[in-house]
Parts: C-alpha cells; structure tokens; sequence
C-alpha cells in the first residue's frame, strides 16, 4: 500500500464529516482521481454514510422496533 493510499485511507472519515482543512481535502481528492482502489473506497464509503443518514430519518413501524430491541437485549445477554 502506498503513502498516499495509507494517508486517504486514515483520513477519510474525517474528509467524509467535514473535519479536514482544504489543503488535506485536496490530497484525498487528487490521490482519488489517480488510484482506482482509493477511489472506489471513498464512493462507496460517501454511499454508505449518505443511506445510513437517511435511515436515521426512516421511522420503524412499532412491531419491527421491538423485534429489533429484543433481539439486541438476546444478543447482550448471551
């Protein structure tokens, strides 16, 4: 892995929240034009925050909420 791969890898949660200067920003964008790899994890990675922040705004009908919430204290109590 090289040392740009390592420092977008390190640093893209940060870069996904908003939390990096422009000077760092940059550096992920410009390696992610250049590194199919890197790339690909920032898109799909940019995806998967953007569903999860729309699940958070999904109401669960009550039934599936207690299904779920017993599930998890069976999982906890195991």
């Amino acid at each position: 892995m090289t040392r740009p791969c390592r420092d977008t890898l390190e640093n893209i949660s940060a870069y996904l929240d908003g939390e990096l200067d422009a000077r760092a920003c940059e550096a992920i964008e410009q390696h992610s034009r250049t590194c199919p790899g890197c790339a690909a994890f920032v898109d799909g990675l940019r995806q998967t925050v953007g569903l999860c922040r729309q699940a958070a705004n999904t109401e669960l009908p009550e039934a599936v909420r207690q299904r779920a919430s017993a599930a998890i204290r069976q999982l906890l109590d195991d």
